[in-house]
This record gives structure tokens, C-alpha cells and sequence, in this order.
């Protein structure tokens, strides 16, 4: 930027500071930023700090371990790899539960079923379209193991995984435990780096929440089998309103686990990677799901009681997450709208000694972007995220400024549509 861009943007927003004094209107952007980036950045880095993986617990030897994977039109060379990294982890059984009954992903687990006779590979297709509840319920009924890994069918695990997500079931009071997740790329570079920061911040938050999780994520997740049999019938009938919830199978597993009084709990040694949206758009596909999901749950949570009786740091999370939109529309309209009353006496532009005319409400969007890319970046850095996978992802200061962009024109007015359409829901996909 050079001196003189500057010298424009400094006078510029001295100018807006002046008219918000004569006005008493102090809605400043920077302050939403602050609040719901910056400082809640900061303090969920601070609390995660405190976290530590469980190193002793429950172990193999102990306990038998079923691994449920629940598909729907999955790749299947990657499916392939997901079920070897399953009969790596060595467990007791392996349960695949098909929900599209396709004879190409037959024949690969019988191929499989031949190569680890061992392996105690199990093939289930119930003859029609289930959806995805009803797929896990039946995968519940038919596991004989005491702990229950249940794996999206483009999550491969490390071979050590379950070893490690175990260990928590050594605490009675544990019922479900969140495995770490990460992604590998699968198209898109933008939806790669979008899909991995957001698992990246959400190692962050689930360490500031340990034993009271918002969701145990089911791309790769753990829980007693007793638990998720007791709970079958809520889980399947669970409704909002008249209507059925068919979204948010993880999130419904967390809620009644949280409402029980059990602990929910996260191992971040229990590492696997899943599949990023190969492309923008089913990323945001994906995204209008989960922020869907988010607000019914806040609401669910609230009427029944359980955000009241959660932790300080749960509901700390909860409303600086969801209700950020919110306070992103204040700075989005008074950067972009009350800016430009503010610097009238320049008569709606700045003439450089280019001779080039800058509009206002231009300038006003340039600010913006360059003050989202600069949060993004801060926030990054103040959460104390994983630095290693974070240089991995190479993100430039442009990409950070592009990133930003994405989510001004798109996530953003998608997450207003998703707060305003909550209570709809649709069939379940994994990818």
C-alpha cells in the first residue's frame, strides 16, 4: 500500500471518528471485530491451553472395540482406504452399512472379506434407503463391542487411532469421545484450506471444552454402546416442532449425552483425515447443514434447559459463534453505508494525484476487505492453532484477503439464510 493510499485511509477513517463524535453514534466496525474475532479468538487460545490428551485410560485389551461406517454413495477407491485403515486399527468387527446397495461396493468388501478373513468384515444392506440415522441405529444393534467407533466413510484413520480414543472410557462418566480430525485435499485448493482451518479451530475449541463438547464430530467419534442403545428411540424420533430432525446426527448424540449428565470428552491423539469438499460449492453445501444445525441446537438447547445448566465456556462459545453473523451485519452496514455520511465534506470521493477518482462506498469496501484479511490472520495466530498444519496449507496474506471475500459474498449471506431457514431439513449426505 503505498504512502499515499495510507495518508486516504488514515484521514478517512479520522473523518469517520469525527462525525460518530458530533453524531454520538459509536458503532464502530472495529469493535465487532474485537469482540467476536479477535478477543474470542483470544480467550479460546487461552482456555485450550489448559487442555491435556488422556495418556493412560482404558486399553485394548480391556474392551471390545466395533468400528461402524455409515456410506451413501462414497468414492470407492476411498472407501477402500478408509476400511483398510479400520482393519489396521485392528478391531473386533467392522460393520458397513450401505445405504445406496451399489454391486461395485459389494464386490469390493467381499474382496476385502477374502483378503482378512480375520478381519470379521461385515456387509449390510438393508434392501432400500434408510438415511442416516436409521443406518447408525441399525449399526448399533448389530455391534457386539462395548466401545463403538463410528467413522464417515471418507474418514481414514491412523493406524494407532483407536488405541488412543479409547482411553477416555476408563472414566465411567465418559459416553462419547471426539477423535481429532483433520482433511486431506480432494479438489479445490480455496474449500481445502476454508474446511481445514475451520477443523484446525475446531481442535481449539474442542480442548476449551473438553468434557462438555458442543458436537463430538462423526467423522470420527467413540461411544459406549449401552448409551447409544438406551438412546435409540430419541435419537430417531427426535423432532422440532411437527417436524422430523434428520440433519445432525452427531450433534443429537451430544445433546442427549450433555442433557444425561455424562461427559463428553476430546483425545487429540486419536488422529484421522477426512475428504475436503472437492469443490466451493459442496463445501457451502456442506456449510448451510452444519450452521442449520447450530442454530436449531442453540434454540433446542435453550428450551430445554441445557444451555443454563452448561459451563461458562460452552456458552461462551455458543453465542460468540452464532451470533457473529449478527454483529457482522452492524459493521458491514456502518462501514459500508454510515461511512459515506461521514466523509460528505469530500463530496462521495477522493481524487488522487493520479487523477484517479475513488468512490466512497469503494473505499470503504477496500478497508473492509484488507480489515478481514488483517482478523483472519490475528485470529489464526491469537487461537494458538496447530502451526505445523497451518504451514502446511501455505496461505498467503491474499489468500487470507480472497478467504475473506468468500465469506463477505457467500458464507456470510448464507449464514443469514441458514438462520433463517433452521428448521428446514433434508436428507443426509456424508460428502
Amino acid at each position: 500500500m503505498s504512502f499515499e493510499t495510507i495518508m486516504i485511509v488514515m484521514i478517512f477513517e479520522l473523518l469517520e471518528l469525527f462525525y460518530m463524535i458530533l453524531t454520538h453514534q459509536f458503532v464502530y466496525w472495529p469493535f465487532h471485530f474485537i469482540l467476536f474475532f479477535i478477543l474470542a479468538s483470544t480467550i479460546r487460545g487461552f482456555l485450550a491451553r489448559k487442555y491435556k490428551p488422556y495418556t493412560e485410560g482404558l486399553s485394548r485389551n480391556q474392551v471390545k472395540v466395533s468400528v461402524i461406517i455409515p456410506e451413501y454413495k462414497e468414492e470407492l477407491s476411498i472407501l477402500e482406504k478408509v476400511i483398510r485403515s479400520a482393519i489396521n486399527n485392528n478391531p473386533d468387527e467392522i460393520i458397513i452399512l450401505c445405504d445406496d446397495g451399489r454391486k461395485e461396493e459389494e464386490q469390493l468388501i467381499k474382496k476385502l472379506q477374502r483378503e482378512y478373513p480375520s478381519a470379521n468384515i461385515r456387509y449390510v444392506f438393508p434392501g432400500k434407503k434408510m438415511g442416516k440415522r436409521a443406518s447408525l441405529s441399525l449399526g448399533w444393534l448389530l455391534a457386539t463391542g462395548d466401545i463403538i467407533v463410528q467413522l464417515d466413510s471418507d474418514t481414514i484413520m491412523e493406524p494407532n487411532t483407536i488405541n488412543e480414543i479409547i482411553k477416555p472410557f476408563a472414566d465411567p462418566k465418559v459416553v462419547g469421545v471426539q477423535g481429532h480430525p483433520l482433511l486431506f485435499q480432494t479438489g479445490s485448493r480455496l474449500s481445502y484450506i476454508m474446511g481445514q482451518v475451520i477443523e484446525l479451530s475446531r481442535d481449539v475449541v474442542c480442548r476449551m471444552l473438553d468434557g462438555f463438547l458442543v458436537v463430538i464430530d462423526g467423522k470420527i467419534a467413540a461411544y459406549r454402546r449401552d448409551f447409544v442403545i438406551k438412546n435409540i428411540r430419541n435419537f430417531l424420533v427426535e423432532s422440532w416442532g411437527k417436524s422430523r430432525i434428520i440433519l445432525a446426527d452427531d450433534r443429537a448424540l451430544t445433546f442427549l449425552a450433555n442433557q444425561q449428565g455424562y461427559k463428553t470428552v476430546y483425545q487429540s491423539t486419536a488422529y484421522a483425515r477426512s475428504a475436503a469438499q472437492p469443490t466451493l460449492f459442496k463445501f457451502i453445501t456442506q456449510q448451510l447443514r452444519w450452521v442449520r444445525s447450530g442454530y436449531l441446537y442453540l434454540i433446542k438447547d435453550i428450551k430445554e434447559g441445557l444451555f443454563f445448566k452448561a459451563p461458562r465456556r460452552y456458552r461462551f462459545q455458543e453465542i460468540t459463534y452464532l451470533f457473529s453473523p449478527i454483529s457482522f451485519t452492524a459493521a458491514l452496514i456502518q462501514t459500508l453505508i454510515l461511512n459515506v455520511q461521514a466523509v460528505e465534506i469530500l463530496d462521495s470521493g477522493i481524487l488522487l494525484s493520479t487523477g484517479l477518482y475513488i468512490p466512497l462506498l469503494l473505499l470503504s469496501f477496500i478497508i473492509f476487505s484488507i480489515g478481514i484479511g488483517i482478523t483472519f490472520t490475528v485470529s489464526i495466530k491469537l487461537m494458538n492453532i496447530d502451526k505445523v498444519e497451518i504451514k502446511k496449507l501455505k496461505i498467503r496474506f491474499i489468500d487470507n484477503i480472497i478467504l475473506g471475500l468468500i465469506g463477505l459474498f457467500v458464507i456470510y449471506p448464507m449464514t443469514l439464510y441458514a438462520m433463517l431457514t433452521y428448521r428446514n431439513v433434508t436428507d443426509w449426505l456424508t460428502r
